[in-house]
């Protein structure tokens, strides 16, 4: 972002030099700041040459560029040129000329042909480094704003320009330093301290920039690309209501601002305030109804909303305009299906190509579409012909796979899995999917071996840890291991309840029901409704001969679904503790 910034000011520098101007455009996001006459040049700037007829053929050449006639201007120029060869005032001249020509490479020459006889020229400089800049010959542009800050060390844009280099270099010390550079120069400043500020975002020292984003604030508090920034700062600090008053601000200042509008927009939605986010976004859109991403934000709203059918006709409208979008297609299939309008939904995610990103996403949605309606056979024939077309993607076969263990077809869902594996035989997901069907067709070795084989290839595959963990913790073997497997996971995922369950169901199996308690309380409030950690904490409070808290566990285990060996399980238990009240 901080380079388009830089590439555009570079051409508004260009404009104002083709424009004949002794200075340059000024670099200020909104008001400018006045420019002293002794700022602009270190000398008196001559406007016009010393030699008569070189001054004749000037003055042609002024009055064909402001009647439109750019050859004409070029060749009097040169005439003038041809008069006074040593001018460098008219060699800038024809400089500027050739970049109206888009001729930089003949502008270049010029304006070193103007220093030859003038190394002091501040505007050749000047013209030098916006060329370079645009031919991103970074180093050439920097020496050529250093010298035209050695030749005016208080000419601001210099120091922009040149502070903006660096950064666009990642040389970020360099920035800073030039910047605090010309705010000794220029303590007041708002535009350096907006630049610096800039800067410090760019390398992620969010408060220094804060600081001077609202530094430049208190000079100028109108500045709305600031206010802009400063709301974005805001948001990385995670202070939403300071971003949103900031935004409201740049709204005041400037009605039309779609990016305080955007921001604004975000800021409600990630708030779940899906009324007010709209309301921003179909302003957005009072203002270019043609905008597509609007249009697309627009309907995601209406889906979260629940608004189905007004979601479906934005997606619908994004979607004549743009056939080939397949992530509002995706939107669209998701509508219909949310809307239970299945064969609609099938329609759409079917029209997404194998191409696409969204090929897997969208086949997964059709599977389930699908095995909801009983289709089985045509599921299966889906993924199959998908897998067809796409046979390196990975994703496809662990969704088959899936569908056959759902299907409890688990030798299918083996050879589907080893099948993905030939193709990319060094998967981790492929891998862990496999252990896990091998564990449920009672293959313990077999599930090891997989699950240390997702370790090599990821050793922070989190899933993996804590699966082999529990193994071993269920058997009640290598509990140490087992123990260190589960701390493993529970660093990389530290608020998940089914990893917590393992950490307080190993510490279980080793006689360590203090800690244990405290650990299935824990996973039990992160996930309330599982009948495995429910049953788990119960057990663990019968070890402690709380008898009371046990059964009434055991008797909410059995009304959150648990599988049919759970049910027997949980029977059995209940009745051997009321046995022994």
């Amino acid at each position: 972002m901080y380079s388009v910034i830089f590439h555009f000011l570079s051409l508004l520098l260009s404009i104002s030099l083709l424009a004949g101007c002794a200075g340059i455009t000024k670099l200020e996001p909104q008001q400018a700041e006045p420019n002293s006459p002794e700022q602009l040049q270190t000398k008196p700037a001559r406007k016009a040459p010393t030699n008569p007829l070189a001054y004749y053929h000037f003055l042609l050449s002024q009055v064909n560029l402001r009647e439109g006639r750019l050859e004409e201007a070029v060749e009097e120029i040169k005439r003038a040129i041809a008069y006074d060869r040593e001018d460098p005032l008219l060699r800038v001249e024809l400089a500027t000329l050739y970049i109206h020509k888009g001729l930089l490479d003949e502008a270049v020459e010029e304006c070193q042909a103007a220093l030859v006889h003038d190394p002091d020229h501040l505007s050749a400089h000047l013209i030098l480094g916006g060329i370079y800049t645009s031919l991103k010959k970074s180093r050439l542009a920097i020496d050529s704003y250093r010298r035209a800050i050695q030749i005016n060390p208080r000419h601001r844009e210099s120091y922009l320009f040149l502070s903006s280099l660096y950064a666009d270099e990642r040389e970020y010390d360099q920035a800073i330093r030039v910047l605090q550079q010309f705010l000794k120069i220029e303590p007041e400043s708002p535009v350096g301290l907006y630049y610096l500020g800039r800067i410090y975002a760019e390398t992620k020292s969010y408060e220094k920039a804060k600081e001077h984003f609202l530094k430049a604030l208190a000079i100028e508090p109108n500045m709305v690309i600031v206010l802009l920034d400063l709301g974005v700062t805001y948001e990385i600090l995670n202070e939403p209501e300071k971003a949103l008053e900031v935004y409201q601000k740049a709204l005041n200042l400037d009605p039309s601002n779609r990016r305080a509008r955007q921001r604004l927009g975000q800021i409600f939605i990630k708030k779940k305030n899906w009324d007010k986010a709209l309301d921003q976004f179909l302003e957005l859109q009072r203002f270019d109804p043609q905008d597509l991403d609007i249009r697309t934000k627009i309907g995601l709203i209406y889906m979260d909303q629940g608004k189905l059918d007004q979601a479906i006709l934005e997606f619908n409208f994004v979607l004549a305009a743009n056939p080939k979008n397949d992530r509002v297609r995706y939107y669209l299939g998701a509508a219909y299906a949310e809307k239970e309008a299945f064969a609609q939904a099938l329609s759409e995610f079917s029209k997404i190509p194998a191409e696409s990103d969204l090929f897997s996403d969208s086949r997964r949605s059709i599977v389930l579409i699908l095995r909801k309606q009983n289709r089985i056979e045509e599921a299966i024939r889906t993924m199959e012909e998908s897998i067809q077309a796409k046979p390196k993607d990975v994703d496809l076969y662990l969704i088959l796979a899936a569908l056959f263990e759902k299907e409890n077809q688990l030798e299918k869902a083996l050879a589907t899995l080893k099948r993905g594996l030939e193709h990319q035989q060094e998967d981790p997901d492929l891998h862990f999917q496999l252990g896990a069907i091998y564990d449920k067709l009672g293959q313990f070795d077999q599930m090891v071996t997989e699950m240390k084989e997702v370790l090599r290839l990821n050793p922070a595959h989190a899933d993996a840890l804590n699966y082999l963990g529990y193994s071993y913790a269920d058997r009640g073997i290598h509990l140490q291991e087992a123990l260190e497997l589960i701390q493993k996971a529970m660093a990389l995922k530290p608020n998940m309840g089914y990893i917590t369950d393992s950490l307080g169901w190993v510490y279980f199996n080793l006689g360590d029901y203090e800690r244990a308690v405290v650990e299935l309380e824990k996973a039990n409030q992160l996930t309330p409704d599982d009948p495995i950690i429910t049953e788990h904490l119960a057990d663990v409070y019968s070890k402690l001969n709380r008898i009371e808290k046990a059964i009434q566990l055991y008797e909410k285990a059995q009304t959150l679904d648990p599988k049919p060996d759970q049910v027997e399980r949980l029977k059995k238990k209940i009745e051997e503790l009321k046995g022994k009240k």
